[in-house]
């Protein structure tokens, strides 16, 4: 019965080609489509699943609320890794890294300005799995100024030699580490990305008992029994015993009191499974993904499979009365209504096969593109397992039985009275669950097109915003420090080229995460910290960066007492609660105990230091003693001989830096990594929006075509009593413009809470202009029109005679 059903079924697909080939087109991309973007969903959610024991780990999170401002982040205090080994039988390991920036790196003559360099405690190769390839991982990290090396950095530094006990200068040509291990490069899934990973145990001021100082990622693997939210519950008590009393040596009030005062302090579990998906708080090591990223192309995936379907769904239906006379005929010899259904499911079958085998090729092929398209190379492929194949097949299956459902049952309820008689509806007029079909299928076009407007207008909205600073022509020089005590012969030199407006140099800059989140209490609450975002910065840094002063000055050399003073902005002031901040003044103490007083002396507009996907926190800057790690800014007074000018910044880099690498790069092109996901979605939003169109259009070229063929004679029945061609046109479009404007009625609504729900991830974001709906359906309307209008004006134009000497 196979067999004949197999036979039977490749037959027809050969006598129509041109509806085998229509169908196979999109089902084939459609599919692919599907394909590509669950490869994306499992990389996505297999992050840190490599390492045998991810169930078990976590990462110990702070957070708590200090005079009504949230604290939550990612990182926890020095101490807190041996206390949770010492006291807590749940813990079975422990580890903790720190990142500490760049650092320089050489080896003879070839040296650079690494980021990825992290430091750990020699537990790490226990807690993690990121396998050795040479070297011992129980000591590779417990000896200080040692360091593990990533296959690809021994490579770079080594070349074809044996890396393990070589030295590399760390900073300083005088300070080296030995190169204890090399490891496999760390996977894209991993949440933690470095290339060397030091030991901790080399400074030993890391290693100190300051509870209220957060600097260290801590992870604990638990016991498997372990009452996850039980053991939660119990490391409560480290604030009482450990960070309580410091709170009273620094704030001179019992912990009890300040708590009563509405403020709070604990810790919590984050899993390390959901770490990359779930986890976007203060301090993390790198830009994690969002959970609601993996809704939104899973949303994607599944509405690009269900518009292919649907073509097939339409095609077939459109097709029915060319099979009508082989269904009387197949009923009259005694074939039953259940053998017919799976007859034709079984050619759905056959047909989602093919289309699925020619998909699974796509994706071999272009999987390097669509690697491109998201910016990362996914770990999992269709080759990764055995079982993929076997997916594939029930994929195949699925999507047959789902697509040859509805289809079978219309063509096996034929009555074969009517059909032998000629009396039989044709499929094209009784085509009710046609039309709902094309209406689901525009409908989710629509909203793909509208999601990707929305997100290209909102990069854009986030990149042309004003941000309260100035960030064009300014070039950004990495590592100003190395320059030490010249720093201001490198400025003054600088300012020599004409080409050059200003100079300045500060720890951190917006967009960088090397703001310090500092306590700060003031004169009038001596007892009562505020947590507020620290800059150091040097004179000029606010002019240069366009800084708006809505009150007092920034800071001078004219005022020597400028050196304690700090600049506060806008959100600080409301924050401490002062309508009037200039005066003002914090209190601190010095490592002696001596109090010391930092007079308010300005406050600058509000501007963001972070993405718009944070509000703005409040933030103070204060003059940087000495020359510290951070970036020189260099404002350009324009942009011509551009070549010239980097030439002679690099020149006069190299004659006060001690011989440093020289890095740089324009602030404006590096502030808009900061939406590479946003980026990355508006890309892969772009290219599904074009494939679902284009299935969609498929469908209505088969339409137009069947629906033409089938009202034939009364084409040329029109043509002969004088109908024109934009008449006969309009007549065969009017039906698919009508599916269209109710499929728009329908998407708008679902279009705007789908886009309201992704703008929710951004503090600021853009009022969706109707037009942005409006212009989504005229592309939709357009590109369908365009597609079907071959077909309509080659209906409309064959010769009458013809179609009225047919049967």
């Amino acid at each position: 019965m196979l067999k004949n059903f197999y036979l039977t079924a490749i037959r027809n697909l050969l006598k129509h080609k041109s509806y085998f080939l229509i169908n196979i087109s999109g089902l084939a991309i459609g599919i692919a489509s599907f394909i590509f973007i669950a490869l994306y969903i499992i990389n996505e959610m297999s992050y840190d699943k490599f390492h045998s024991e991810s169930a078990n780990i976590y990462r110990i999170h702070v957070h708590g609320q200090m005079m009504g401002q949230g604290m939550d982040m990612a990182a926890t205090a020095s101490p807190m890794a041996q206390a949770l080994l010492n006291e807590y039988p749940e813990v079975a390991k422990v580890t903790r890294i720190k990142e500490s920036g760049a650092w320089f790196i050489g080896r003879g003559n070839k040296k650079f300005n690494e980021d990825g360099v992290l430091f750990a405690d020699s537990t790490f190769f226990d807690v993690f799995d990121f396998k050795l390839l040479s070297g011992d991982e129980k000591t590779a990290l417990i000896n200080p100024r040692s360091v593990v090396l990533t296959q690809s950095y021994a490579k770079k530094y080594f070349g074809d030699e044996d890396p393990l006990g070589q030295k590399l200068t760390v900073e300083q040509d005088t300070i080296f580490y030995t190169v204890t291990g090399v490891m496999e490069d760390v996977p894209d899934h991993s949440h933690m990305q470095f290339d060397m990973m030091g030991s901790m145990s080399t400074y030993k001021f890391w290693n100190n008992n300051q509870w209220v100082s957060h600097n260290h990622y801590t992870y604990i693997t638990l016991h498997e029994e372990t009452d996850v939210q039980a053991f939660e519950d119990k490391i409560q008590n480290l604030v009482y015993k450990y960070v309580g009393p410091q709170v009273e040596q620094f704030l001179g009030t019992t912990m009890e009191a300040w708590e009563s005062a509405g403020n709070s302090f604990g810790y919590y579990l984050m899993p390390l499974e959901d770490i990359y998906l779930y986890s976007n708080v203060d301090e993390e090591m790198e830009a994690n993904s969002d959970i609601s990223y993996i809704y939104i192309y899973s949303l994607i995936a599944i509405i690009l499979l269900f518009i292919a379907i649907i073509n097939f769904v339409n095609l077939a239906t459109a097709q029915s009365s060319s099979r009508a006379k082989e269904v009387g005929i197949r009923k009259v010899v005694g074939s039953s209504k259940q053998k017919l259904i799976s007859q034709f499911i079984f050619e759905s079958i056959v047909v989602s096969s093919l289309a699925t085998l020619i998909a699974s090729i796509l994706v071999f092929l272009l999987t390097p593109n669509f690697n491109q398209l998201i910016g990362k190379e996914i770990a999992y492929t269709l080759t990764s397992s055995i079982w993929s194949i076997a997916i594939l097949g029930a994929l195949a299956v699925i999507i047959g039985v789902l697509a040859g459902f509805y289809p079978s049952f219309v063509l096996a309820a034929f009555q074969p009275v009517h059909v032998l008689k000629g009396t039989m509806s044709s499929g094209a007029k009784a085509g009710w669950m046609r039309n709902l079909l094309v209406v689901i299928q525009f409908t989710a076009a629509i909203i793909i097109i509208i999601g990707t407007v929305v997100v290209y207008n909102q990069i854009d909205f986030m990149l042309s915003k004003n941000l309260g600073f100035d960030k064009e022509q300014t070039l950004v020089i990495r590592r100003s420090d190395v320059l030490r005590n010249n720093i201001e012969n490198f400025k003054n030199d600088l300012l020599k080229n004409p080409n050059i407006k200003s100079v300045a140099n500060a720890i951190s800059i917006p967009g960088k995460s090397r703001y310090n989140n500092n306590a700060y209490m003031t004169e009038d609450a001596p007892d009562s910290p505020y947590l507020l975002f620290e800059n150091r910065v040097s004179f000029g840094y606010a002019e240069l960066m366009g800084l708006e002063i809505i009150s007092g000055r920034f800071f001078s050399k004219d005022f020597p007492t400028d050196s304690t003073a700090v600049v506060i902005n806008e959100s600080a002031a409301k924050a401490l609660g002062y309508d009037d901040p200039i005066g003002k003044r914090f209190m601190n103490q010095d490592r002696n105990g001596n109090v010391f007083y930092m007079p308010i002396i300005g406050v600058v507009k509000d501007y963001h230091i972070e993405s718009l996907h944070k509000p703005i926190q409040p933030a103070v800057l204060r003059i940087m003693y000495g020359n510290q790690e951070g970036y020189a800014v260099v404002k350009l007074s324009n942009t011509h001989n551009i070549r010239e000018t980097l030439q002679f910044v690099e020149n006069t880099w190299f004659d006060h830096s001690y011989n440093k690498p020289f890095q740089y790069y324009f602030f404006d092109d590096d502030y808009a990594n900061l939406y590479r996901s946003e980026s990355t979605t508006a890309r892969v939003f772009v290219v599904f929006a074009a494939l679902s169109i284009f299935i969609a259009c498929l469908g209505l070229i088969g339409l137009v075509t069947y629906t033409a063929a089938i009202r034939k004679k009364e084409i040329g029945i029109r043509k002969v009593l004088g109908a024109s061609t934009g008449t006969l046109v309009k007549l065969l479009s009017n039906e698919i413009v009508k599916l269209i404007v109710i499929s728009t009625l329908i998407a708008w609504p679902l279009a705007y809470f789908a886009t309201d729900y992704w703008l929710q991830n951004f503090a600021d974001r853009l009022v969706i202009s109707p037009w942005i709906y409006i212009s989504s359906t005229f592309i939709v309307v357009f590109i369908g029109s365009l597609a079907i209008s071959f077909q309509t004006i080659k209906a409309s134009m064959s010769n009458p005679v013809d179609s009225l000497r047919q049967d």
